[in-house]
């Protein structure tokens, strides 16, 4: 397992997500969304976006899911922005390092997977968390020991992420009943400078923990003002690390392959395409000691389109179109055993769309963008273990989730603004002789109020919003089977009856910006929620003794009702030469029908930022802390987590222009340490060392 290191100044900020994520912009910013489609503020179309290097991440302009750019903390939700491009910056090299410091999310995996997963809120497992890159839904799992639901990403060809905590976040597609993590790859507009027809940049860094080495290289060219093209390549190799320790974890190592082609053109004015193509190789081994350990192998390929028409002076028509295909292949070959050298596999391809549309126009005072949309996502799982019981416990089958939305986002003179929405899903799913199907409305309702101008207080923003989320059973869910193997023998029942899930969410949030609030052009942004969410027909695994088989049987139930509060900050404050950020997370979540926690919380987590720069920015050094409180609100019999204090240092220089050197020194005090949610110690102290090149003209 990669460890969570946050090599990186922590860029957590606030965007909104649309119809399911209420509040687009600031009152100011939907005044304008209700007049142009506010991208063409954002940048010329056609040409590319300014760099952002003098730019806090809070001010980032972001796309939300109703296909209008907005700064993130203008929004009236938990939406959080993490920039992955800056070569400045320190390096995020696994995908737990660039989640550690946004509050309200964890990165469960195991130490001998190569693939993540994403909580949120207390949320994971089977699509609670929607996971997607560039649009494209990453729906891959398989039934173990780990996560219920893993994603393949290399993180080098990741431009920015964007985290949506809460079923707010359902205008990405059904089951978002926790959120939606939305990865978006590097495109040519964001390599090219705005005076550059070409440009090469070429990345290596060593670990020295595992031996980690790490090689890329991205390139593109601007054919026209129409159309232009990016290629990037990339490889990571891992031995197995030590931890705290200095004791090696087993099977911690990998090989990762990535590669990527984007291109873009305007066919038309005001028109753009995007098209992607990322496919990538994970070979690794798993298995714990003593167990059965497997040689596995992943390909992951993800293909989109995209076309976005934009046009300032039409009012009528803002459209954002894209479809995509995701296929995710894993053969493991048996290692050990008397099945040495026979193979399984586990196979799955999701296809889909979505669509939408705004329109702006007045009634009077009030200015309204109003969107219109749909989508619609296929999974087909095929799995095949003829030696083993890996097909029985992730069955075959076929699920199809679709469905609509409407939205109105009004605002009024500089400080009011009510968003209100309705949203229809509906599902179906297949496999074996089981079938089954639902549909549902889902609205969405969030008001935000500047109270105070000519104030200290004039950028203050309060909002509260009110959220539905609707999750289908997953075809595991509703459909495993068969007898666990080994010493310990029980039943797994299927369930095809299962109810949906459906989450009702409040919030109340609090946006706070400044400019020049010490110090001449100094820039604070504070974003404060607290929620509460219950989940109806929540789905877990019930283990119980059934005295009719005399057997112990283990079946996904609605156990009826889950809550899930707490409360989340971020903030950041930059004046030039000195930065830093604070986000802290507290949650808390029951079984009511039990009473008893759920098994799927996080640890309590305060991560703070302190930076400095120096030589007119050339030079760049901080250092974050993570103190990880314990976990012992946990069930009874399953084990809970220690405290932890995590210190990081980076520092990155610019000796010439284009030329960056860096050096992360990850785990400082050697802190021994295992992540509640986690099955394996975290990584020991590692220094990585970093260069980056790059030619443009």
């Amino acid at each position: 397992m990669m460890t969570a290191s946050p090599r990186y100044r922590l860029l957590v900020t606030s965007a909104l997500a649309g119809l399911a994520v209420p509040g687009l912009a600031s009152p100011v910013a939907a005044q304008d969304a209700a007049t142009a489609p506010v991208a063409a503020a954002a940048c010329e179309p056609g040409t590319p976006c300014p760099p952002e290097d003098d730019v806090i991440t809070l001010d980032t302009i972001t796309v939300s899911a109703t296909r209008t750019d907005s700064a993130p903390i203008d929004s009236l939700a938990s939406v959080s922005v993490v920039r992955l491009s800056d070569p400045k910056g320190p390096p995020t090299g696994s995908v737990p390092a660039i989640f550690l410091g946004v509050p309200g999310v964890a990165t469960p995996s195991k130490g001998d997977d190569a693939g993540s997963a994403i909580n949120i809120r207390g949320l994971q497992n089977f699509g609670r968390v929607a996971v997607t890159v560039d649009g494209a839904r990453q729906n891959y799992q398989q039934t173990g020991h780990g996560p219920d639901g893993v994603f393949f990403l290399d993180p080098a060809l990741i431009e920015d992420v964007t985290v949506v905590r809460g079923p707010i976040a359902n205008v990405y597609g059904s089951g978002a009943v926790g959120g939606v993590v939305s990865f978006r790859t590097k495109n040519p507009s964001d390599f090219l400078r705005s005076d550059e027809t070409w440009a090469v940049q070429g990345r290596a860094a060593y670990g020295t923990n595992g031996d980690e080495l790490v090689l890329g290289t991205t390139a593109a060219y601007r054919f026209s003002d129409q159309f232009a093209v990016l290629g990037s390549l990339s490889t990571n190799r891992q031995n197995d690390f030590d931890d705290g320790d200095g004791n090696t974890v087993f099977n911690s190592g990998e090989d990762l392959l990535s590669g990527m082609l984007k291109a873009e053109f305007s066919p038309a004015e005001f028109h753009t395409v995007t098209l992607g193509y990322l496919a990538s190789r994970f070979d690794y081994d798993s298995g714990a000691v003593g167990a059965t350990n497997y040689g596995s192998e992943v390909i992951d390929q993800t293909a989109s389109a995209n076309w976005r028409y934009a046009n300032p002076d039409d009012r009528l028509f803002d459209i954002n179109a894209s479809a995509y295909w995701t296929g995710t292949d894993k053969t493991d070959t048996y290692l050990t055993g008397a099945d040495a050298g026979a193979g399984r596999s586990f196979e799955i391809g999701t296809g889909g769309f979505d669509v939408a549309n705004t329109s702006r126009f007045e009634t009077g005072a009030f200015a309204h963008a109003v969107t219109l949309g749909g989508d619609l996502f296929r999974d087909d799982v095929t799995t095949s273990d003829l030696v083993g019981t890996g097909d029985l416990f992730t069955p075959s089958g076929q699920r199809t989730a679709y469905g609509a939305f409407v939205q109105d986002q009004i605002s009024y003179s500089n400080w009011l603004e009510i968003v209100g929405g309705l949203r229809f899903d509906g599902y179906e799913f297949s496999g074996g002789e089981a079938e089954g199907d639902g549909t549902r409305l889902s609205p969405k309702l969030a008001v935000g109020v500047k109270p105070f101008e000519e104030t200290f207080a004039e950028g203050l923003q309060l909002y509260g919003s009110y959220a539905e989320g609707y999750r289908a059973p997953a075809i595991t869910e509703t459909l495993i089977s068969g007898i666990h193997p080994g010493s310990f023998s029980f039943d797994f029942l299927p369930n095809p009856d299962l109810e949906p899930e459906v989450a009702h969410n409040f919030e109340l949030g609090v946006n706070y910006a400044r400019d020049s609030l010490f110090t001449e052009g100094d820039r604070l942004r504070l974003k404060a929620a607290w929620f509460h969410n219950d989940v109806d027909d929540y789905i877990d695994a019930v283990f119980a003794y059934n005295p009719v088989t005399r057997r112990f049987q283990y079946q996904y139930q609605n156990v009826a009702d889950a809550t899930l509060t707490g409360v989340e900050l971020e903030a950041t404050y930059d004046m030039g030469f000195m930065f830093a950020g604070l986000a802290a997370s507290h949650i808390r979540g029951d079984n009511n029908v039990s009473d008893e926690p759920l098994t799927t919380v996080p640890a309590d987590k305060i991560v703070s930022t302190l930076g400095f720069r120096f030589l007119e920015e050339k030079l760049t050094v901080g250092a974050q802390w993570a103190a990880v409180f314990e976990q012992d609100r946990v069930p009874a019999g399953t084990p809970g987590s220690d405290a932890y204090n995590l210190v990081n240092l980076f520092a990155t220089y610019e000796p010439r222009e284009n030329l960056i050197l860096g050096v992360s020194v990850e785990n400082l005090f050697d802190e021994q340490y295992t992540d509640y949610l986690n099955d394996s110690a975290s990584q020991g102290i590692s220094v990585m060392f970093s260069l980056s090149a790059r030619l443009g003209g």
